[in-house]
């Protein structure tokens, strides 16, 4: 090991030079205390942030056809996986587009016997069904944690994807709902993820029949 020879009140101090290994674990604990913007872990430990990559391959992941839960109450606008309050037109206000018949794809780490939630970096897709994949709406719920979503779904992040002609998968947008901004006929309701699925709270808002904790 190498060693810097320094001088500190006449005195020869033998210091030893830190191994790049230590220089590199803290970086690392300095950038996660500084990348999490202060946030809270999940109880499981960690912050996942899903890029376009996490969701690479989806269509090869386990699947089944959406359907709401029937220990769960039921889902408002009735056909619908989690479809919004009709408006007074009789539509659903998210649009339709959790409208049946829809895809449920998902990929559950270990979940330990009796939790009350689903693991972090836990990922819930919803696909339509049409011939054409660049025409299909697909949404997803990624389990973040550390705290994100305090007042709505807590520690899940809500996302729309889009499917590429050469098969990848990109985002169309990402946070707490569909931004104000959004050009998607349900884009002004910021707030509609959350109010929808916190009516699941009971397996965790999460409504597909075939994602509920007690099957994993």
């Amino acid at each position: 090991m190498m060693l810097i020879l320094n001088f500190v009140f006449g005195y020869r101090t033998i210091m030893p030079r830190p191994e790049p290994s230590h220089l590199f674990l803290a970086a690392c604990a300095f950038a996660a205390g500084c990348g999490a913007g202060g946030a809270t872990p999940d109880a499981g430990g960690g912050i996942f942030v899903a890029y376009a990559s996490a969701f690479e391959g989806f269509h090869d992941w386990p699947s089944a056809p959406a359907m709401p839960a029937s220990t769960l109450p039921p889902p408002p606008g009735g056909d619908g996986v989690d479809a919004a309050t009709p408006n007074d037109a009789g539509t659903p206000n998210d649009a339709g587009v959790h409208v049946l018949p829809l895809t449920v794809y998902w990929k559950v780490p270990a979940v330990p016997p009796g939790s009350q939630t689903f693991p972090l970096r836990t990922i819930i897709v919803k696909e339509t069904d049409e011939a054409d994949l660049t025409a299909r709406k697909i949404f997803a719920m990624v389990k973040r944690g550390g705290d994100f979503n305090p007042t709505g779904a807590v520690n899940w992040e809500w996302f729309e994807l889009q499917n590429t002609v050469d098969s990848g998968i990109v985002i169309n947008w990402r946070g707490y709902g569909p931004p104000s901004g959004s050009s998607d006929v349900y884009g002004g309701n910021p707030a509609i993820c959350n109010t929808c699925h916190l009516i699941a709270a009971a397996d965790d808002d999460v409504w597909s029949s075939a994602v509920q904790l007690a099957k994993f």
